[in-house]
């Protein structure tokens, strides 16, 4: 059992390592969140406005971690690098 929770937890720590990662990559001014002009800028072919507010589920005006790694989840925003 403990090894099947060490293996759980490795899974979601790397996860959130790789989206943290991501952010970095997209946000270019550091804030640790993401702006329509940042995620268009990197991924100017894949994503246009409509996709970002349908993104930016509490309607805040910006991507945070959870809502970048749901529209990953959901094939609204790639994952991987760019």
């Amino acid at each position: 059992m403990k090894i099947a929770n060490f293996a759980i937890a490795a899974v979601l720590t790397i996860g959130s390592v790789a989206i943290a990662q991501d952010v970095k990559v997209v946000d270019t001014d550091a804030d640790g969140l993401i702006s329509v002009e940042e995620l268009l800028a990197a991924y100017e072919d894949e994503v246009n406005e409509d996709i970002f507010t349908a993104s930016d589920t509490n309607a805040d005006g910006v991507l945070d971690k959870a809502e970048l790694a749901s529209a990953r989840e959901d094939g609204l925003i790639p994952s991987g690098e760019m």
